[in-house]
């Protein structure tokens, strides 16, 4: 049994694979762990240093070789665009290892709607063609607020496509128009097999996608990490 780690600037997400399968760990508990048959800990960080080896400690897993991913020109058949691959976010690269060891043989477009969305094109030969990035939902909200004087929120989100009648469903209608915006607009420029989404915004996003080959997987970075396991 193998521990994923995704970890973030403020929190962390985990998974286990056994046998090959990969299932969500919802507490990343010490007491939970210790019961567990961990060999190593697999990894994806954009946190400090400091940060790591307190959460090493605090997890009580120090003992345990911990190996940490890098975005890369190539790996396990997909090939990345950038002339600077490292500069590729992790959670991009491991979205297309994901998606590629889930759907392969086919093209994906793949988008990340989390903090910021972002979208990767992944044709069937597993070339990466470039992506965009855009600010999420809440990023969005938060960026109209903070900058107007007479937009206000409210802390629950309920955007739909359709116009609001009040300050706080413009708001929330319009960001949600502009993450379907961009993705209708990004099919448009390359229609592909399949629309992945995965990140926790994509339960708003979905239900507006209906009439594309839409599959919805939370754990598409978790499925890209587990393909380092026994590198």
């Amino acid at each position: 049994m193998y521990l994923l780690l995704d970890i973030g600037n403020t929190r962390e997400k985990a998974a286990l694979v056994k046998n090959g399968k990969v299932t969500p760990l919802p507490q990343l508990a010490p007491e939970n762990l210790a019961k567990l048959p961990i060999k190593a800990v697999y990894f994806a960080s954009v946190t400090s240093q400091e940060k790591l080896i307190t959460l090493k400690q605090t997890l009580g897993l120090a003992h345990l070789p911990w190996r940490q991913v890098y975005s890369d020109a190539y790996a396990y058949g997909v090939r990345n665009v950038y002339q600077q691959p490292q500069t590729l976010g992790v959670d991009r690269w491991l979205g297309m290892l994901g998606g590629q060891s889930l759907f392969p043989g086919q093209s994906i477009l793949i988008v990340d709607a989390g903090t910021a969305v972002t979208l990767d094109w992944l044709d069937a030969n597993a070339q990466h063609s470039g992506g965009w990035i855009l600010p999420g939902l809440k990023m969005q909200q938060q960026a109209v607020v903070s900058n107007t004087a007479k937009v206000f929120n409210s802390e629950t989100f309920n955007g739909r496509l359709e116009a609001g009648v009040d300050t706080v469903t413009c708001l929330q209608n319009g960001c949600l128009a502009a993450v379907l915006g961009a993705i209708r607009l990004a099919w448009q420029e390359a229609p592909c097999s399949k629309l992945l989404l995965t990140g926790g915004d994509s339960k708003f996003i979905k239900p507006y996608l209906a009439e594309y080959p839409v599959s919805v997987e939370p754990l598409l970075i978790f499925h890209g990490l587990a393909r380092y396991i026994d590198m």
